[in-house]
């Protein structure tokens, strides 16, 4: 199985300052953290409803790094790559036509894909 780990604190990485989230491509762990996710680009608390949405788009799309998923350059789909908060805000919860294909075709077998 998978596992998916939620923090509250801060992540970083060698090349990069901070990450939303970390998976290993085919690995059998995410993180993700809430650290970043709750600020508004005004330094206001954007609402509960907004920090979950975007909590969401994180763990779905470091799971589908578990799940050997690449980024994905179609603007909107959830595996597109998004270093900042407007990036991930511009997302849909949901993965593009191919990379939802990607994981029905994926040894695992999911049966519903968002």
């Amino acid at each position: 199985g998978k596992v998916l780990g939620v923090a509250a604190a801060d992540l970083c990485i060698p090349i990069l300052t901070y990450v939303f989230g970390e998976a290993q491509l085919g690995g059998k762990a995410a993180l993700v953290s809430g650290w970043r996710l709750r600020g508004a680009p005004s330094g206001a608390a954007v609402p509960l409803d907004h920090y979950y949405e975007r909590l969401a788009k994180v763990a779905l799309h470091e799971v589908a790094h578990t799940l050997s998923l690449y980024h994905c350059e179609e603007p909107g789909c959830l595996m597109n790559f998004s270093p900042t908060l407007d990036d991930l805000d511009r997302l849909n919860l949901m993965f593009c036509e191919r990379c939802r294909f990607s994981l029905r075709d994926n040894p695992w077998r999911l049966r519903e894909v968002p």
